[in-house]
């Protein structure tokens, strides 16, 4: 059997011990060190409050969305996105305890499962190369070094820069699941202070250039100043704008890969409930949502207070616009915890194809090629158009896992037939995966549908087309001992499942901090809140002044400057309050 927890991390949940060979190791390790909600609250919001949060901002400016149409699509979009993590990731992630690297070779075979991996590597592998270039990108900006326009570096310093960073990512990712969800706890609300504040001081900046004075009395002048000046509902070349429902697909889109394509199990098999998905609200919402829009504003408030246009800004020229250095530091720690989820993620596809080798090492290993890659500008420069293909290659293959799981038992068929049947291939799910990727490129090139729908019939075309392809090649059949062995297995899962919800109805077992928080620790969580509420409540404060032009250029200076001693303090209080609350980080 799998090794037990120690006690000092949880209570000894016992299941009944399994006597037979084919019932060892049933339990995943994941099931014995479950976590409790403020991990996911902090990777997801660690993870998608970040540094491509800017790049999509501006992104829907030069898109021609206009205000309502925003506001309204990303309600619908990021809703779509949560209840996809709470209905279809977290569901699958708590049954099984598995990857989804793990969970498609046992209903694939190790062939399709390697190529599947390999993918997944090379996609998750450049986002993070490129997340560490992009906080690469302030870091020039800060010191003054060269600007990288060719594909590859022109400066000894900036690949410097960027292999100090990448050393940052490579290390808190190697340490696993717990440091990771450490790192983007403490950055993410600070991050989201960032983009609040951001907008915050980019507000006056364009109410002045609008209308001639820097107030905004009422949510109908933000909205007037928003349609003028930011979301106007047409392109920078007079064309219209894309529709409330091209808005509420691209959000939608944008984390169909780990939603509905299943590559959060990975995250989610440490849930302690099914119903945990609904933690992802915290990036959508806060990140998708307010971060998105904070970053629209700030961008168009750059783009005066610089006077350029807003198309020729990067992240870097943005944030120190409208937030001074502490607006650097916020894309470094942004594109920081972006990269740590996905070199996480691929570590775990890496560690599929180098089994005999630790998660650790082998993240490490990659960790040396990201870095390399992420000296190369180019990486950065394709990132958007990857994280939308990214989701039309890999969500078919989230689909054909959901049709062997669920859809096969339901219509009679026998889940994992193809592993019953020796083979090393299942040649359904390749037919299945490469017809979805057929009709999507038949999208593509005779532009049928919105580029932004695409993965939504090609999702459904997958999961209908699966169980057809495999009865036809043998799920029909039946396989009673190895099906008894399997169910088997699932049934000493479920025992243990229930009886350790059973021992701890109120999930005190999951979260150390539960068991070493102090007084003096949550003292200085509070201080923490305390110095980002006066973060925030300054940049109001300039907002509501109503200063003259030559009073608002003071109060930003001097704002800029405030701000950096107290996201100073903050770390300081964060980081200690960690050190107190801090609990045994071993994972298995």
């Amino acid at each position: 059997m799998s090794q037990q927890p120690n006690s000092s991390t949880q209570p000894n949940f016992v299941g009944p011990k399994p006597r037979r060979r084919n019932l060892r190791n049933a339990i995943p390790p994941a099931a014995r060190h479950v976590r409790g909600w403020r991990y996911f609250a902090g990777i997801f919001g660690g993870e998608h409050i970040a540094a491509t949060e800017f790049v999509i901002g501006v992104t829907f400016v030069t898109m021609g969305v206009g205000t309502k149409e925003l506001l309204l699509g990303l309600l619908i979009g990021n809703l779509l996105a949560v209840a996809s993590w709470m209905l279809v990731t977290t569901p699958i992630a708590v049954e099984t305890r598995r990857t989804l690297f793990n969970y498609l070779e046992q209903i694939t075979g190790p062939y399709f499962s390697k190529i599947y991996n390999s993918a997944i590597l090379l996609f998750y592998g450049a986002l993070a190369a490129a997340m560490i270039t992009v906080s690469a990108y302030a870091v020039r900006f800060a010191l003054h070094l060269p600007v990288q326009l060719e594909p590859y570096p022109t400066s000894i310093a900036f690949i410097v820069v960027t292999l100090l960073l990448s050393a940052v990512v490579v290390i808190v990712a190697a340490r696993g699941f717990e440091a990771m969800a450490n790192f983007a706890t403490i950055c993410s609300p600070w991050m989201l202070t960032c983009f609040v504040c951001g907008a915050a001081i980019a507000l006056p900046a364009l109410a002045l250039h609008i209308t001639g004075e820097s107030g905004i009395s009422e949510f109908s002048g933000f909205i007037d100043i928003a349609h003028q000046t930011i979301w106007t509902g047409t392109t920078p070349k007079g064309d219209p704008g894309i529709s409330t429902w091209e808005v509420a697909a691209f959000a939608w889109a944008n984390g169909a890969m780990v939603h509905l394509g299943l590559i959060d199990m990975a995250t989610f098999r440490f849930a302690h409930r099914k119903w945990y998905g609904v933690f992802s609200s915290i990036g959508m919402f806060l990140g998708h949502y307010i971060g998105w829009i904070c970053a629209g504003l700030m961008g168009a408030g750059a783009a005066v207070l610089v006077g350029s246009n807003l198309i020729q800004l990067d992240s870097a020229d943005v944030a120190f616009a409208t937030l001074g250095y502490m607006g650097l530091l916020a894309v470094i720690c942004a594109g920081w915890t972006t990269a740590n989820a996905c070199l996480y993620r691929a570590g775990l596809a890496a560690n599929a194809l180098m089994p005999t080798l630790s998660r650790g090492k082998v993240t490490a290993i990659i960790g040396v090629v990201i870095a390399i890659a992420a000296c190369f500008p180019f990486v950065a420069q394709s990132v958007m158009p990857l994280t939308v293909y990214g989701a039309i290659l890999l969500c078919p293959v989230g689909a054909i896992t959901i049709a062997e799981h669920y859809l096969l038992p339901k219509l009679g068929l026998t889940r994992y037939w193809s592993r019953y049947l020796g083979q090393k291939l299942n040649l359904a799910a390749l037919i299945v995966w490469m017809v979805s990727l057929a009709f999507a490129v038949m999208m593509m090139l005779t532009n049928a549908i919105s580029f932004y729908f695409i993965f939504i019939p090609e999702y459904l075309i997958a999961l209908v087309l699966y169980p057809i392809i495999a009865s036809a090649l043998g799920a029909r059949d039946s396989w009673p001992a190895d099906e008894t062995r399997q169910a088997q297995r699932e049934q000493l899962l479920i025992d243990f499942e229930q009886n350790r919800l059973a021992q701890n109805e109120e999930d005190q077992e999951e979260d150390p901090s539960d068991a070493h928080t102090a007084l003096a620790a949550k003292i200085l969580l509070i201080g923490a809140a305390g110095v980002l509420l006066f973060m925030v409540i300054l940049a109001f404060r300039l907002l509501l002044s109503e200063p003259t032009s030559e009073v608002l250029n003071t109060m930003r200076e001097d704002y800029f400057v405030t701000t950096v001693a107290l996201t100073f303090a903050y770390f300081v209080l964060a980081l200690v309050a960690m050190r107190v609350t801090d609990g045994p980080s071993e994972e298995s």
